[in-house]
């Protein structure tokens, strides 16, 4: 897995942050994606599920045009202006909208774009509904059954 040896880089130069993200995409990856559904069947990869995650962009670029090209993909999703090992702002693209997350973090941020399910009654991607309902119930304590939300439609 590349992701293996980009944490080992980044523990060598001292970027922890990073590390969060990378942890929470690598859960992506031990965490079997949910197929597509009936309409589109097939397996899908972890490596297709984490664009639907996160969207790197790099540093300098006008973040307003993003929130039009990331429409296709279910929001909210999180965006990370920067290169992978050095992101310095997160973004979170709903409704075609760039809205600026409060925390510097990518575990913030992570925090954040979760939330924003719960608070703008979204929906996820089908692909991550697996990973997100995990984060619900083990991290957030969220009953499954007991929230009128549901993360995919």
């Amino acid at each position: 897995m590349h992701h293996l040896k980009d944490k080992e880089r980044l523990l060598k130069r001292g970027l922890v942050d990073q590390l969060d993200l990378f942890s929470i995409i690598l859960l992506l990856h031990l965490i079997p994606p949910s197929a597509q559904g009936r309409k589109r069947p097939g397996k899908v990869s972890a490596s297709q599920a984490e664009e639907y995650l996160v969207v790197y962009k790099k540093s300098g670029t006008n973040i307003e045009e993003h929130p039009q090209e990331i429409s296709a993909v279910a929001q909210p999703c999180l965006l990370a202006v920067g290169p992978q090992n050095s992101v310095h702002k997160y973004f979170i693209i709903l409704d075609q909208h760039a809205i600026p997350c409060k925390s510097t973090s990518s575990l913030g941020a992570f925090d954040e774009q979760f939330k924003a399910y719960f608070v703008f009654s979204t929906s996820c991607s089908i692909m991550l509904h697996n990973m997100y309902t995990f984060f619900q119930t083990a991290v957030y304590n969220i009953d499954v059954g007991k929230v009128k939300e549901s993360f995919c439609c």
